[in-house]
């Protein structure tokens, strides 16, 4: 049996769906985990079923990921390993983030479990999951104002469940980027960084910029680096530009070389349509680029004080891009000043160690209230989570998919 004296020193185990990739969810649990660590919070980054297995990139496993039912279509049987491994290893709470397995195990969970959310991005299905299970959630983890408003007024969120907790950024890591002082050399050297596709964050409005400032004489060099599927596309657009040597395309980074990436670079360019609190743009303040972001609302002017940690227009804006690059070109003097303020603001506010001391806090208010009362749904009622209608296309086998196209 389980003292009182032991149960208070016992560390606090969260399980945390996620799959060890090149992603923002990763890159939160990667960066977090030893802050809480330190703090006597496991935790464990489970991935479930085969399609989420099927993303896992060995090169970022650590010891606190964990596979289950990796073979396995069925979201029953996902959602019962994953229930089974949680009782066998006494998880005290959970955070289903996008998992489609763990997301339809909740209502299953022995009611001792808490089961918290945190909301990463700013669009309709990522809102939905974030309320699944909404009778069990202790706290509701919103990453920026727009990301808490939006589940309060559209989807019934408590607004006494929900903490407003930025991403943190690991700043040590940082460090010697941050001090390089910027807009030295005779070109600016603009940076780049994430995955390649307009959809999301927005690429291919980086071919208008650099055609803006090349018409301004503003002398220049574009580092892209990431990969997606709009590469090809992005390349063809900036054609002359790479035969010039004024764009380079450097590939996907690993988390060790970002840092050397960011701190050879002058001016960051954000140019994504959504976003929750994004890592990348985190990262290029923690080490001293300064930002010059497309405005979504709640987010990019959460983060960033126009004028004094980085710039924000109009998203798609090419010549506001290029007007703001062109004065910090004409005032390198402001341009070193903006890289000392972005990087000491970021110190202060985005930290690991900041944002672990908020999840500490709230994860043991949670665990110091009583479980909300709750008898576990029977196996025998199962429902997969209603808010995947992708669900039965995993079921397909991949010819039969191929086939059934014919027929479209």
């Amino acid at each position: 049996m389980v003292t009182m004296s032991e149960q208070q020193h016992k560390p606090i185990k969260v399980a945390f769906g996620s799959v060890p990739k090149d992603s923002g969810t990763f890159t939160f649990y990667r960066n977090i985990r030893p802050a809480l660590a330190a703090r006597g919070i496991s935790l464990y980054c489970v991935t479930v079923g085969k399609p989420q297995s099927d993303l896992w990139e060995e090169a970022y496993v650590d010891d606190g990921c964990v596979r289950l039912a990796e073979r396995s279509l069925s979201m029953k049987r996902q959602a019962q390993a994953f229930t089974k491994w949680c009782i066998d290893n006494d998880i005290d709470c959970v955070m289903a983030i996008n998992s489609e397995g763990i997301l339809s195990a909740i209502p299953h969970l022995p009611a001792r479990m808490r089961v918290l959310s945190r909301c990463a991005n700013a669009f309709d299905h990522g809102y939905r999951i974030t309320m699944s299970g909404r009778e069990r959630l202790a706290r509701i983890v919103a990453l920026t104002p727009r990301l808490r408003d939006d589940l309060v007024a559209d989807y019934g969120a408590d607004p006494a469940k929900i903490v407003l907790i930025p991403n943190g950024i690991k700043a040590s890591k940082f460090e010697a980027a941050a001090q390089r002082k910027r807009g030295t050399g005779a070109r600016l050297e603009l940076g780049f960084l994430g995955r390649l596709e307009h959809n999301q964050k927005g690429v291919m409005y980086l071919p208008a910029i650099v055609d803006a400032l090349k018409a301004r004489g503003v002398p220049f060099r574009l580092r892209i680096a990431g990969k997606g599927v709009d590469r090809a596309r992005l390349e063809e657009a900036m054609a002359s530009h790479l035969s010039e040597g004024s764009v380079e395309f450097v590939g996907a980074l690993t988390p060790d070389e970002i840092p050397q990436f960011l701190g050879e670079t002058d001016i960051y360019l954000f140019t994504s349509h959504f976003e929750g609190c994004p890592n990348a743009l985190l990262e290029a303040m923690m080490a001293g680029c300064v930002p010059v972001c497309g405005l979504i609302s709640g987010i990019t002017d959460f983060l960033i004080e126009t004028g004094h940690t980085g710039f924000i227009e109009k998203l798609g804006d090419a010549e506001g891009f290029a007007d703001v690059i062109a004065r910090l070109h004409e005032d390198r003097p402001k341009l070193a000043a903006l890289s000392q303020a972005v990087g000491a603001e970021a110190r202060v506010q985005y930290t690991d160690e900041v944002a672990a001391n908020a999840y500490s806090g709230m994860i043991r208010d949670v665990m110091s209230e009583p479980p909300p009362e709750w008898t576990p749904r029977p196996w025998g009622a199962f429902k997969p989570d209603p808010n995947f209608p992708g669900y039965w296309r995993q079921r397909i086998p991949a010819g039969l998919k191929t086939f059934l196209r014919k027929f479209r």
